[in-house]
């Protein structure tokens, strides 16, 4: 699966980004694999492409999306409210 990442500055509380979503991770993964099959592929095109595939995804082929999704927000509330409180000292 795709990592979480850590682009979160203390300086700036109020741009904490969300936790990444089960298409987001998707759409990270597949991505590499449009772009190889067709490298001229316009961003609007590798987009549409990706949420055909997802949407015509079987419901148990998206559940470890779905996992990664879970456990990301997990770790993205574990990590801010670390970092939340740590400013506040």
């Amino acid at each position: 699966m795709v990592p979480v990442s850590n682009t979160f500055s203390a300086e700036n509380k109020s741009e904490i980004p969300p936790p990444m979503n089960c298409f987001q991770a998707f759409r990270l993964e597949k991505k590499n694999e449009i772009i190889a099959r067709c490298p001229n592929a316009s961003y609007r095109d590798i987009s549409k492409v990706i949420a055909k595939w997802w949407k015509e995804l079987p419901e148990e082929e998206k559940e470890p999306y779905r996992e990664h999704a879970r456990l990301a927000k997990i770790e993205h509330a574990k990590m801010y409210v670390k970092l939340a409180s740590h400013s506040a000292s």
